[in-house]
């Protein structure tokens, strides 16, 4: 049975692995969750943050169109590599609509087009989304396009996704159950050790590869019969994982505020185990009725969670203010510490040096 202290010091330190490129760290993580939410900054960018060097935010929207990405829906939307796209895609044999066609022609023949664009061409009709609202025909119909694997995202306007047709997909090598099971390793690589009951349940949507829950199951298994995923008894709990890599050196006296979304933070279940925390995600939550703020950073000192953060920018300020779970740490290396955590979320935001009004 692992020990609760050096099973956490491990979910750490093999998510905040050091610092390298851009390209190489969605490599690194395998996939990266993104959000439209901007408090101080989307998701993908505070993410990114602690795992690229000299990162700033809008770098990835920036880079992207130069880099071997594709946005995609694992567990969540967001960014990986080209290799779980091939993996996640065809995802139907079902024929396009003559309306999906007729967009699919003019983005080929015209190139990528803001929806705005499409909606000149196509008329701006209006149908019903998936959320139970209603969007523009257009945006519905790339949207669809785009989950089939016809079109990918070529590059991003102000968070505003321009489609361009995607390459013909080639038939895999592998059957299907292999696609499932390689897709639970880049699940896992993103998310770092979680349960079953989470793994899957978070990847039931690929019910087009291994139709029945218990296939689904007995597919994890045989991952984990031949090695390629490992099984840690951490208290009552078990969590999968993938193999640790080289050891790397933590640093000890660093804070960091997290995304939400962040991997180490994402599975609620697990950040409460390992840090007997109930963290929750108040975005959606009326303001009234918020106990953490609309967009609440978990705060993680060394290697434990000690609070959590909110920050917003205001005429051209960073204001944070970090509230404790018990009592905030007396030692001067915190003190140190959360300072230049402070300073480095500003030059991120691209804000002037010291334009930055913090409680802690």
């Amino acid at each position: 049975m692992a020990s609760l202290t050096l099973f956490r010091k491990r979910v750490v330190k093999t998510s905040l692995f050091p610092t390298c490129g851009l390209e190489a760290a969605i490599q690194r993580l395998g996939f990266l969750q993104a959000d439209p939410i901007r408090c101080p900054a989307r998701a993908q960018d505070l993410i990114l943050r602690h795992r690229v060097k000299r990162y700033r935010a809008g770098d990835l929207e920036k880079s992207y169109p130069k880099l071997e990405l594709e946005e995609c829906f694992l567990y969540a939307y967001g960014f990986s590599a080209k290799d779980l796209w091939q993996l996640i895609h065809p995802k139907t044999k079902k024929a396009i609509t003559d309306a999906e066609k007729e967009v699919l022609d003019l983005v080929a023949q015209f190139g990528p087009m803001h929806p705005t664009q499409l909606e000149a061409r196509i008329g701006g009709r209006r149908a019903k989304n998936n959320w139970g609202g209603f969007s523009r025909s257009a945006k519905l119909a790339l949207e669809s396009l785009h989950q089939r694997g016809a079109l990918r995202v070529q590059r991003r306007e102000k968070g505003i996704r321009l489609y361009e047709t995607a390459a013909p997909l080639s038939p895999s090598p592998l059957t299907e159950e292999q696609r499932f099971q390689e897709i639970v390793v880049i699940a896992l690589q993103s998310m770092g050790a979680t349960t079953r009951k989470f793994l899957l349940s978070e990847l039931s949507h690929f019910g087009y590869l291994v139709a029945n829950p218990r296939a689904r199951r007995r597919c994890v298994e045989e991952l984990v019969t031949v090695g390629r995923i490992r099984v840690d008894q951490v208290d009552a709990a078990e969590y999968l994982s993938l193999e640790e890599g080289k050891a790397v050196r933590g640093q000890a006296d660093k804070v960091r505020i997290l995304a939400p979304f962040d991997p180490i933070v994402r599975d609620r279940t697990r950040l409460e185990h390992l840090w007997n925390w109930t963290y929750r995600f108040e975005a959606y939550t009326p303001k009234a009725k918020r106990k953490l703020g609309y967009y609440a950073m978990p705060v993680l000192w060394r290697e434990e969670i000690i609070g959590w953060a909110n920050a917003t920018v205001e005429r051209g300020r960073l204001m944070v203010k970090i509230d404790y779970l018990s009592r905030r740490p007396d030692e001067v290396e915190y003190q140190e510490a959360v300072q230049q955590e402070i300073f480095q979320l500003t030059s991120f935001l691209n804000l002037e040096e010291g334009a930055f009004e913090a409680s802690w």
